[in-house]
């Protein structure tokens, strides 16, 4: 889905926000706490009502897409997806910069199943053929799993798929090793930092406790713990990662094996995540 604004914030507001605060001669770091914060917050808010409220949110993207390409443009068979908002990303247009080339005739879209590749362009399903000097795919890729890098532990093959992921970020049995693994609905830079954090706290933590092997183990309690995909396809689901689900770790359903892909919950809860709760081994 594609929408002529940011559908996380409004970057009008937020710069007359920044100027209102430095006209009161805030201290710059305030500004940049106040400002981000609100971004977290009208992130939040949207993604919300995309859930509640999908087709109201879904109106509103199009009417912005409608403002652009005016009322005889087929908005319906161009940019209407057939998933609901934010159950696929959102593509941000800057300025509706895509949507103003089209209005101005510098750019054309056409949507259609591709068929095949022919010597001078693209077959598509409908028998039409698109004649092109370069082609960029974008679609129908294949999920690469950690680089598809072949692990192994003590010479045999690792298959992520048989692990559960504790906190979104380490596997049961995989030793001393962390991933780095963003959000998908806001920036991905914010779970990096949060996870960058954890690491550096669980590595300084085996400083004190003179070891050098850490691996997340399944504690006798959680032997009877439903096991759920890394990610719920009803939540989220792209093509890539719903072909490729089943090479993903998979969550459990309580904590510390649960990825909640929250932001709000998990910046409460992995700077005071328990590292001796019995979930982390230690040698």
């Amino acid at each position: 889905m594609l929408g002529p604004l940011d559908p996380d914030f409004d970057r009008i507001s937020l710069l007359r926000l920044a100027d209102e605060l430095h006209q009161l001669e805030v201290d710059e770091t305030w500004i940049h706490e106040i400002v981000r914060r609100k971004i977290l917050y009208e992130q939040s808010v949207f993604t919300r009502r995309s859930f509640t409220e999908p087709e109201v949110v879904k109106q509103e993207l199009l009417d912005g897409v409608r403002a652009y390409l005016g009322p005889d443009y087929d908005v319906e068979t161009h940019f209407t997806p057939r998933y609901r908002p934010w159950r696929q990303r959102i593509a941000f247009i800057p300025d509706g910069d895509l949507f103003q080339a089209i209005r101005a005739g510098k750019s054309s879209v056409v949507t259609d199943e591709i068929d095949r590749f022919t010597p001078t362009g693209i077959l598509l399903k409908s028998g039409k053929t698109l004649d092109a000097d370069i082609i960029v795919t974008a679609t129908g890729f294949n999920l690469n799993v950690l680089g598809d890098i072949a692990f192994t532990i003590d010479g045999k093959p690792l298959a992520f798929s048989d692990t559960v992921t504790y906190r979104g970020t380490m596997f049961t049995g995989v030793p001393n090793m962390a991933w780095v693994f963003g959000y998908f609905r806001a920036s991905w830079t914010l779970r990096a930092d949060l996870v960058s954090a954890l690491i550096c706290r669980l590595l300084t933590h085996m400083d004190a406790l003179g070891t050098r092997f850490v691996v997340p183990a399944l504690r006798p309690q959680d032997d009877s713990m439903a096991l759920k995909p890394w990610v719920d396809p009803e939540n989220f689901n792209p093509g890539y990662l719903i072909r490729g689900v089943g090479l993903l770790p998979r969550q459990g359903s309580h904590a510390p094996w649960l990825h909640s892909q929250d932001y709000w919950t998990e910046k409460e809860e992995l700077p005071v995540a328990d590292l001796d709760d019995g979930t982390l081994v230690y040698r």
